[in-house]
């Protein structure tokens, strides 16, 4: 088990978790209200684990090269479009992919607009919660647009054997 800590100040962000091989298949959802009564996708991981993620997520998005296949799926990630064309995450690759709640003291980012998204943060606007100490170090999920995760950047944060 590890505990995942602010690579700035070394406040303790997750609870012990154990690392997963691979990231798990999305399940999918239908929409409605969990048992918590809000609109969120199911969880991208089980509470008490951890996965990292090797593809990019969240900002910045960029356009597809005019060379490249683009079939409309993007493994794990979001894409866009805007007047330049069809745009795919170009944002942190290695993001430590857990469950909400294992995550904790976490604040929302000063900067709103990092907060975008209908029923909660879809995190497509890069990092959006901070550390008490105010270092930038996850993005959070939790949008009825998207997976249910919180991705903690990997510049930001440390890993450490659980004690």
């Amino acid at each position: 088990m590890n505990v995942l800590l602010c690579a700035t100040c070394g406040t303790r962000l997750t609870e012990p978790v154990r690392r997963l091989d691979e990231m798990p298949e999305y399940p999918g959802w239908d929409g409605l209200p969990g048992p918590d009564g809000r609109r969120h996708g199911p969880p991208s991981v089980s509470r008490g684990t951890y996965v990292v993620d090797p593809l990019p997520f969240g900002a910045p998005f960029e356009p597809i090269g005019p060379d490249e296949e683009y079939d409309g799926v993007v493994p794990g990630g979001y894409w866009k479009s805007d007047e330049r064309g069809f745009l795919v995450s170009a944002g942190p690759r290695g993001t430590y992919v857990l469950h909400p709640d294992d995550v904790m003291d976490l604040t929302p980012h000063p900067d709103t607009y990092r907060l975008i998204g209908c029923c909660g943060p879809d995190g497509s606007a890069g990092v959006n919660h901070v550390c008490a100490c105010g270092a930038e170090v996850a993005i959070v999920a939790a949008d009825c647009t998207s997976g249910y995760e919180t991705r903690l950047v990997p510049d930001a944060v440390r890993v450490e054997v659980a004690a």
